[in-house]
């Protein structure tokens, strides 16, 4: 079973995105806090052997020279005419976010227009089993960055062990499944709390990510960046 991420537009649409969950002005969100969350992002993909996109990297450098900038210590005088990476992204990502806007509501528009017109039906088939981008699908794989960045660390303090590499998404599904026997209700966290390796990690994440998918799990975020829970839906008997 293959699952994909569909990817985001760009760079920018995945900044635009972080920044937007502030509810807040461009220029006044908490950048660093922005910067952190598109590396770890970012390292997620790659742990996760997903291709990372040479745009998505080349932002990643951009963002650590931001972030590296902002941890040296001021200089008193800086040189008015140096330019500022910070300023310049800010400046690229309230651009963006005009554009974008004008976009949908064109795309309203051009969706309007178009029920004045009969169109013949397609057929859709999809070779491999795609989970869409949407909000929810994007907030748990953003919690689960966070998740993998904390486990990799504990990985890191513990015993070494020889990993397993055989772990299957249908089994590790049972496995989710089966911790909803005693509740309806779960963090995103609880769930990775047992896995002993980054490939079991990863394909309990997979698990889960298709239990959503096909309607069996329901997901719940209280406030922006908050604690994921995911939820048994009523109608779904676990075996």
């Amino acid at each position: 079973m293959d699952i994909k991420l569909k990817d985001f537009e760009g760079p920018l649409d995945l900044l635009l995105h972080l920044v937007s969950k502030y509810q807040m002005d461009i220029y006044e969100v908490p950048i660093t806090e922005v910067i952190e969350q598109y590396l770890t992002y970012v390292a997620t993909l790659q742990a996760m052997r997903l291709e990372v996109a040479g745009e998505y990297m080349l932002m990643a450098s951009q963002l650590m020279l931001i972030k590296s900038r902002r941890l040296l210590p001021k200089v008193a005088e800086e040189m008015d005419q140096e330019e500022d990476p910070e300023q310049i992204l800010l400046d690229q990502l309230e651009e963006y976010r005009k554009f974008k806007i004008l976009s949908e509501k064109l795309g309203e528009q051009h969706n309007e227009r178009a029920n004045y017109f009969s169109k013949p039906k397609l057929e859709l088939v999809y070779d491999d089993v795609t989970l869409v981008q949407d909000k929810s699908a994007i907030d748990l794989f953003l919690a689960f960055s966070k998740v993998m960045a904390e486990k990799q660390a504990e990985f890191r303090q513990s015993h070494t062990t020889i990993a397993r590499d055989e772990y299957k998404i249908e089994d590790l599904m049972d496995f989710v499944r089966s911790r909803f026997k005693q509740t309806k209700r779960l963090t995103l966290g609880s769930i990775f709390k047992e896995s002993r390796d980054l490939n079991e990690l990863i394909t309990i994440f997979l698990a889960t990510l298709e239990l959503v998918k096909v309607h069996e799990m329901s997901m719940e975020q209280e406030e922006n960046f908050g604690e994921i829970y995911l939820v048994r839906r009523e109608n779904e008997s676990l075996s």
